[in-house]
């Protein structure tokens, strides 16, 4: 696994894979112990991250979805589910960093077009279920993750599909020029917030969840 390490100002150790390359962000003013600690925590964090997503079926490439395949989808999984309110749905460019995610002041859920190209179903209604949750829940507390686990069981497999094919897709196809966007049809009625946490979700690594060394921390994303 080839490794790319940054040294900056910062107080945050940060590490992400960007395709099968591990890039690291690594204080430059820790002591050189904990910067080496650092580095060998993120390097098994990588190994194991490409072990799983490995040991994955390679995924088969489908059509692009339109914006407004993609809008329907949305509204039925919404309606089906969760029944939250939202602004609109967004197509976009990230290529290496999130699959998805959504403005919680704008509620516009924006979706990789590396992401959502020829993604299962299945996996593609957890990643809209997942950004769907945060309007209600705007962390990955276990509350966050429970009420994704009521309308999604096997959330966790579908995590891993859906990151898998993210990265198989992201490192073969070519960026497109502009995103796209579009409002839902019907804007639907909004649900009442309830039971926040700020428990850390139990299971399942993630690329973007946070871990602390006292006194730095260190962080994946």
């Amino acid at each position: 696994m080839e490794t790319q390490i940054t040294y900056t100002t910062g107080r945050t150790a940060r590490a992400r894979l960007r395709g099968s390359c591990l890039v690291m962000t690594i204080p430059r003013h820790w002591p050189r112990s904990e910067q080496q600690e650092a580095i060998a925590k993120f390097t098994r964090w990588g190994h194991k991250q490409t072990a799983t997503l490995a040991a994955l079926p390679a995924l088969p490439q489908g059509p692009a979805m339109s914006l407004s395949e993609l809008t329907e989808l949305v509204a039925r999984v919404n309606r089906e589910t969760l029944n939250v309110s939202y602004a609109g749905v967004r197509i976009g460019q990230a290529r290496y960093t999130r699959l998805a995610q959504v403005n919680l002041k704008t509620k516009i859920l924006t979706f990789s077009k590396y992401a959502i190209d020829g993604m299962p179903e299945r996996a593609l209604r957890y990643l809209i279920l997942h950004e769907l949750s945060h309007l209600l829940v705007p962390n990955h507390s276990k509350a966050f993750w429970a009420l994704v686990g009521t309308h999604m069981p096997d959330f966790r497999h579908q995590r891993q599909v859906a990151q898998r094919h993210f990265q198989l897709a992201s490192s073969a196809a070519e960026p497109v020029n502009e995103p796209l966007f579009a409002a839902p049809a019907t804007e639907p009625p909004a649900k009442p917030l309830l039971e926040r946490s700020v428990a850390k979700e139990p299971a399942a690594p993630r690329p973007t969840a946070a871990r602390a060394t006292a006194p730095q921390q260190l962080r994946l994303f």
